[in-house]
């Protein structure tokens, strides 16, 4: 048997109603393509069986049964290494994903010469009437934290879309480690690609059985989303800067609090020592945490920067210093 153009890879658990079907429409949609359908399954149905049978009757279906497997994604990074072809596609089994979408992101990856097709839910003409009013927040909410959180995620209106197209050399070779079931967010963050297309479709109900969607999944997303920013030295830097920021307010209002009331100073002296006091802690902070990987042992260089990060945000603590002014003038608690 020679090597395929297209490997879909589908992972399977307690489908047993819904396989018979996607076979019959994805034989029915890919007609002339030269493919293969690689199932991964980790059911306890009898969902193995249905595919056994189905792998006898035609050789351009396999199937991986696991008694322990380690969630969707898992199941997918492991069909994707027993794959063949050259553009590999990722499909759910249980009807939600149209298989018809197929060869209509295989004409959108050579027409738009992309390394990475998604099929996405938040696109013009596409919809989610399969997700239900609670899955629909739910599935937005964690759209926005993928695009808050991940630089990759927003290069995708539909960045924890289950149904993409990938051409081999965007994985290969690279350590996918995602965690539950999202494993296009793995591959955006970290594959190795350069130009991204998306196809608008219907996320419609499940043909049949149950979805695995729940909480555990949900925490597994967030588990998923900081392993990947702390992978990332841009995301992760975000963060960082922003701690470091909190910190500083913290410093902020407690040298205030010291100045103002043990020491009895004035409002304006100890504003502008709490202001330098938590300058200071915020460079030295972020000059070892944030930027870590840039920090210079000399005190020369240390110095310099230092005394450009006060020029940097003088003008805004004269804006905060103007502001403290005018508000103990209108008569409000310093504080």
């Amino acid at each position: 048997m020679g090597i395929p153009a297209l490997s879909i890879v589908i992972p399977t658990r307690d489908e047993r109603e819904n396989v018979p079907r996607l076979l019959g429409a994805l034989r029915a949609a890919l007609g002339a393509v030269d493919y293969e359908l690689v199932f991964v399954d980790d059911s306890t149905d009898g969902t193995d069986g249905v595919l056994a049978d189905a792998a006898r009757a035609d050789a351009r279906v396999s199937a991986y049964h696991r008694d322990r497997g380690n969630g969707l994604a898992g199941a997918v990074v492991e069909g994707i290494g027993r794959s063949r072809g050259a553009t590999i596609g990722v499909l759910d089994a249980d009807l939600q994903h149209p298989p018809e979408i197929m060869p209509v992101m295989l004409r959108r990856m050579e027409e738009a010469g992309a390394d990475l097709v998604v099929a996405s839910r938040y696109l013009p003409g596409a919809g989610r009437p399969g997700l239900g009013p609670w899955r629909a927040l739910v599935s937005q909410g964690t759209r926005l934290l993928a695009w808050v959180m991940l630089g990759a995620a927003r290069r995708s209106s539909d960045p924890l879309s289950g149904c993409f197209l990938v051409r081999r050399g965007v994985v290969e070779g690279v350590t996918l480690r995602p965690v539950g079931f999202k494993i296009l967010l793995e591959i955006l963050a970290r594959g190795r690609y350069e130009r991204l297309a998306e196809v608008p479709y219907v996320f419609v109900e499940r043909g049949a059985g149950q979805t695995k969607a729940g909480v555990r999944q949900g925490l597994a997303l967030f588990r998923h989303i900081a392993t990947l920013v702390a992978d990332n030295p841009s995301d992760a830097r975000l963060w960082k800067f922003l701690l470091v920021g909190a910190s500083g307010v913290a410093v902020n209002m407690a040298t205030f609090w010291v100045m103002l009331r043990p020491l009895a100073s004035p409002v304006l002296p100890s504003g502008v020592v709490a202001g330098l006091v938590s300058t200071f802690t915020n460079f030295v902070l972020n000059n070892a945490f944030t930027w870590a990987e840039r920090r210079e042992r000399s005190a020369a260089v240390f110095l310099r920067r230092m005394g450009k990060y006060y020029v940097a945000t003088g003008f805004g603590y004269l804006v905060y210093l103007g502001l403290l002014w005018g508000f103990v003038h209108l008569g409000l608690p310093p504080l």
